[in-house]
């Protein structure tokens, strides 16, 4: 069966972020390609974040990866020894879930507004809607989600509850960034709403 997973990064704080960067995009995506069941991997490197709350980054990098989880006995320990060895040379803090949204897409950038609590896209949707074209990718933790372990890294204490990412060319996507940013000011409520601008690189 088909699967997605989101992986939130955030780099060990003694790398810098190109070193971080390089590696990523580099050894360790040669590791995580070679993973059985792996059918698509896309590495967002973060180039904006604003967040209601948090001051500074928590997040540094996105991994969406889509596999077949037939072969594996667990979806949430899909992994190996050597990519846990490798990810604490420049990883921090790590977490990653399960999605309910398995599509396929491949836009140039993404922003992705990433609720503590669940939130209405529709209120994002309007707002950029006229800034171009966009693609709207809605989803959620799958009913039931592990947090994936990694004992020797830390990770946040939940998944986001709600997860909305536009995808946008290029040339629009800072627009659609500081919109999606405007609108998350207004429409915060108690929970944290994360706002994050990323490029998009598929590795396979």
């Amino acid at each position: 069966m088909l699967k997605k997973r989101i992986v939130l990064l955030r780099k060990r704080a003694d790398v810098p972020f190109d070193a971080f960067d390089e590696h990523w995009s580099g050894p360790h995506a040669a590791i995580v390609s070679a993973l059985p069941g792996i059918r698509e991997y896309v590495q967002n490197p973060v180039v904006e974040h604003w967040s209601t709350r948090s001051v500074g980054r928590s997040v540094d990098g996105i991994v969406e990866v889509w596999f077949d989880d037939s072969g594996v006995a667990s979806a949430e320990q899909h992994t190996s020894e050597a990519q846990q060895d490798d990810e604490v040379t420049f990883i921090g803090s790590l977490t990653a879930f399960t999605v309910t949204n398995r599509d396929s897409y491949d836009p140039e950038s993404k922003v992705w507004i990433l609720g503590e609590e669940q939130f209405d896209p529709a209120i994002f949707a309007e707002a950029v809607t006229d800034l171009g074209p966009i693609q709207l990718i809605q989803t959620e933790p799958e009913d039931r989600h592990r947090l994936m372990e990694r004992p020797r890294l830390e990770r946040e204490n939940a998944a986001p509850a709600g997860i909305l990412v536009i995808g946008a060319p290029k040339q629009v996507a800072h627009r659609v960034y500081e919109a999606a940013v405007k609108t998350a000011e207004s429409a915060a409520g108690t929970g944290e709403i994360r706002v994050l601008l990323t490029s998009s690189r598929r590795m396979m």
